[in-house]
């Protein structure tokens, strides 16, 4: 009987090792992911580009032809936030459209950093405009001093060259633009964590977000404590006069709803500051210390999506707010109506 001896049996190498269940799991996260919420998000931020560029254009046009702030300075406040949230609503947000259309970036590596830079410079711009409306109405309302408009010239031209070196820095060397969430937008690489991105980092939180925040929140808290305390004066003064006309009423009804209006509109500035930026910065500063944001591309996808929203929010609460503002842009959208049907039936 014949024995086999020395007989080797091959050993099957894994020299590439597969793709593990997580690894499969993420991918097909991604991919249901990009699929679901690509037509939603797509369309959903097209409105939204298509109400800040149409609405910051209609109130810029209405404020330039009809004036309706009778100061300058806060007329000349209004012109340049209009025209900062339309510069970043008509040229950064539509090629942010365009990418979540596609499910990709589609605009090159060049394009990557333009669109990071546009959209990081004209925000801080925009959030730092923000709280200068925030002090003028301060100063008007609280301490009784009109802004003039050399000063808010001057603040102005200083808060565009603070953006503007914000926004140049990274370009520059100090920290850096990439991609964030699924490569559709682009901002700061907010997972460099060295020395040199770090510092960065918190500096343009602290001068981009928290200042403008506390400047918001103490401006409004102060002209609403204001408003509060002369309306019960007037109804104190009201209740203990001897004879209670009717005008002495309706002025007091008046006040009353003037105070209701007005806290109306500070809960909107201030929750439509929170509702834009707060996501954003804290999903930021959780990808700065975690791998969940890298994971979950979703997290850093929507947030980045909202803050690019904020363009629309001033314009829903100032321009339906205010009636002055209201009633310019009805002025100019009838006149446009009339030059359309003038054109219209000539021709």
């Amino acid at each position: 009987m014949a024995v086999v001896e020395n007989v080797t049996v091959p050993q099957i190498e894994n020299s590439t090792p597969g793709p593990t269940l997580d690894d499969l799991l993420e991918d097909q996260q991604d991919l249901i992911l990009s699929m679901g919420l690509r037509v939603s998000l797509s369309v959903a931020m097209g409105c939204v580009c298509v109400g800040s560029v149409f609405g910051n254009l209609l109130v810029l046009i209405s404020l330039v032809r009809e004036r309706p702030l009778p100061n300058p300075a806060v007329q000349l406040i209004f012109r340049h936030l209009s025209l900062a949230n339309f510069l970043l609503a008509s040229i950064g947000e539509p090629l942010v459209v365009v990418s979540l259309a596609s499910g990709k970036w589609v605009w090159g590596e060049s394009m990557r950093l333009f669109e990071a830079f546009w959209v990081t410079t004209f925000g801080l711009l925009s959030m730092m405009i923000l709280a200068l409306i925030s002090l003028e109405q301060y100063s008007r309302f609280v301490r009784q001093k009109q802004l003039r408009t050399f000063q808010v010239a001057v603040i102005l031209s200083g808060i565009y060259l603070l953006a503007l070196i914000f926004g140049v820095s990274p370009l520059l060397g100090w920290c850096g633009y990439g991609p964030e969430g699924y490569g559709v937008s682009n901002s700061l690489r907010w997972k460099d964590l060295t020395d040199n991105s770090a510092s960065y980092i918190v500096t343009v939180m602290i001068v981009g977000y928290f200042c403008p925040l506390v400047i918001i929140t103490y401006c409004y808290r102060s002209i609403y404590q204001l408003v509060q305390a002369q309306s019960n004066v007037a109804i104190v003064r009201t209740m203990v006069s001897v004879n209670v006309t009717s005008l002495a009423v309706n002025r007091n009804h008046s006040l009353i709803v003037q105070e209701r209006k007005l806290a109306t509109t500070i809960t909107f500035v201030i929750l439509s500051f929170f509702f834009a930026w707060t996501p954003y910065v804290l999903i930021n500063l959780l990808n700065m210390f975690t791998t969940w944001v890298v994971k979950y591309k979703i997290l850093a996808t929507i947030p980045a999506l909202f803050a690019k929203s904020s363009t629309l929010w001033w314009i829903i609460i100032y321009s339906m707010m205010d009636k002055r503002i209201k009633k310019a842009c009805r002025k100019t959208c009838e006149h446009f109506q009339r030059a359309f049907r003038i054109w219209y039936f000539s021709s």
